[in-house]
């Protein structure tokens, strides 16, 4: 009974979360609204036993436990402070935290910290006993000297300290986490199904896609962040998220999609990579994350569980249309872990052929082939299923989605991507100097000259470091040659890679046909 009890809450939730994000009706809604905001209290008033059944659910009243990241953890400290404590019963071994610890002490206090008499608890129970907040919020506090970033960043990480954040009253809880609409739209005809001409919808241009101010940025990356890190999850994409570059697309029926372009300091040297968030009527429902490089995107969808009943082929395909519309892309990649290989809840899925009946196609002849097969068995029989045997085969290699105008010529096998970086690092070697600092500032100055670059003083430091960054892989197409013309292109893509907004590098890349050719022809000779 009551463990029924649990169940039902979490049944509910579940429904509750559906309604609020697809709602039928504007009563529907609201109704919805409602009964969310009761959970708390419901959750409360449980059994410290029904209690524990509702762990790690992200519903609010309930408590998560993880071992987050440093961003994640950072960003909890600022934004739900005295909510997260140190989980200390989860702790193995303190030592890793102890590194941490001793390099907060003042002199004084080395030898207390390390006589043994007081366990690492303990001790930071003492020393953090004047602080208004948790011994979490305390440790984080002590953790804010930016200069220090990347030390405390290494450190935190590996002392992998467990975390225990309360959701009660929470706006972050799965029950309530949300970005704000100026309206509701219902679904009273239902979910829109897979549009009929998938590629020609993905082309067709959208009504309204936005950047968003600096404000409203950073509060849809706390949402981005919130919906992750209360299901034990977190992505590159939001923690190092730009609030200065952050797009909103409406989709239609309420839904919308969010894309997050990189802080300057964490992109990428030779791709642009960015996140996305779906969110229907401002809850978010699914997210992934995209590698854009020349006229690709490497992209995947992942819908959360409260959601898969939704419209998920509708929305993948909208998400595809907004990276067009974005970039201009022609080329879409799944790598296979998409669909199944290593991922045994895809593989059982049949998430191959929801990508297949997007239009992906395996890149391998032969697996095309025994798909074809498939398709012809289903059709000859109704009932007929694909066999987990099969879908393991079929899910061995990438599977692309072209749009019309795409050319295979245009395709940068990512097997080059490692190669592209081992050229950098034949470039670096030649370039001596006695660091490594010392030899890209060399290739960087020289790739400057080669290029046109007169000066680089009315660069800032962002343009300079996106420089440094992708200066060895374009030095090694030995871009000296090029004319004035493609100079003057590859000028532009140089400085926008550490621009304000990445997305003006993406766009320059999709066009920049002549580092498209060079750097295959680079990477094959390799």
């Amino acid at each position: 009974m009551k463990t029924d009890r649990s169940r039902r809450i979490m049944q509910e939730h579940s429904e509750l979360c559906f309604s609020r994000a697809f709602p039928r009706s504007r009563i529907d809604r609201r109704q919805a609204d409602e009964a969310l905001k009761l959970l708390d209290s419901q959750v409360r008033s449980l059994p410290k036993s029904q209690q524990e059944a509702l762990a790690e659910s992200g519903i609010a009243g309930t408590s998560v436990r993880y071992r987050f990241s440093f961003e994640i953890a950072r960003w909890l400290a600022r934004n739900v402070p005295g909510a997260v404590s140190i989980d200390w019963h989860e702790f193995e071994s303190t030592e890793p935290l102890d590194d941490l610890l001793r390099l907060l002490l003042q002199p004084s206090e080395d030898e207390y910290f390390d006589s043994g008499y007081a366990t690492t608890k303990e001790w930071v129970t003492v020393a953090s006993s004047g602080y208004q907040g948790t011994d979490f919020d305390w440790l984080m506090a002590q953790l804010g000297e930016k200069a220090l970033e990347t030390v405390w960043r290494q450190l935190y990480d590996a002392a992998d300290v467990p975390l225990v954040w309360g959701l009660s009253g929470s706006k972050y809880s799965k029950s309530h986490n949300a970005y704000p609409v100026a309206t509701i739209k219902t679904r009273g005809a239902g979910m829109r199904s897979r549009p009929q001409h998938v590629k020609r919808e993905i082309q067709r241009p959208l009504k309204s896609i936005a950047r968003l101010s600096r404000s409203s940025g950073t509060r849809m990356i706390g949402v981005a962040m919130a919906s992750l890190a209360t299901r034990h999850r977190e992505t590159y994409h939001f923690n190092f998220a730009n609030p200065d570059e952050v797009y909103l697309a409406d989709v239609g029926q309420g839904v919308s999609v969010a894309v997050f372009g990189l802080l300057p300091s964490h992109r990428f040297p030779l791709e642009c990579t960015m996140g996305y968030l779906i969110l229907a009527n401002g809850v978010p429902i699914g997210y992934g994350g995209s590698s854009i490089l020349f006229k690709q995107v490497n992209t995947g969808v992942n819908i959360f569980d409260e959601y898969r009943g939704s419209e998920a082929s509708y929305l993948w395909v909208q998400v595809m249309r907004v990276y067009h519309s974005l970039v201009g892309c022609t080329r879409y990649i799944a790598n296979p872990y998409q669909f199944g290989e290593g991922n045994r809840e895809a593989l059982r899925s049949g998430a191959f052929w929801f990508y297949y009946q997007l239009g992906y196609r395996p890149v391998v002849p032969e697996l095309r082939a025994l798909a074809l097969e498939e398709v012809s068995k289903k059709r000859g029989n109704p009932l007929y299923r694909t066999g987990v045997r099969t879908l393991a085969k079929l899910a061995s290699c990438d599977m692309h989605l072209t749009l019309r105008g795409a050319r295979q010529s245009e395709l940068f096998d990512e097997e080059w991507i490692p190669i592209s970086s081992q050229l950098a690092t034949e470039v670096l070697s030649r370039a001596g100097g006695k660091t490594r600092r010392a030899a890209a500032r060399r290739v960087m100055n020289s790739l400057a000259g080669d290029v046109g670059l007169r000066s680089l003083r009315s660069w800032s430091a962002d343009e300079k470091r996106g420089l440094s960054a992708l200066a060895p892989i374009v030095t090694a197409v030995a871009p000296a040659e090029w004319d004035r013309d493609t100079k003057r292109k590859l000028r532009k893509l140089l400085r926008a890679k550490g621009g304000k907004r990445e997305l003006d590098y993406a766009r320059h890349l999709c066009t920049n046909e002549q580092l498209l050719k060079s750097l295959q022809r680079v990477c094959r000779d390799a």
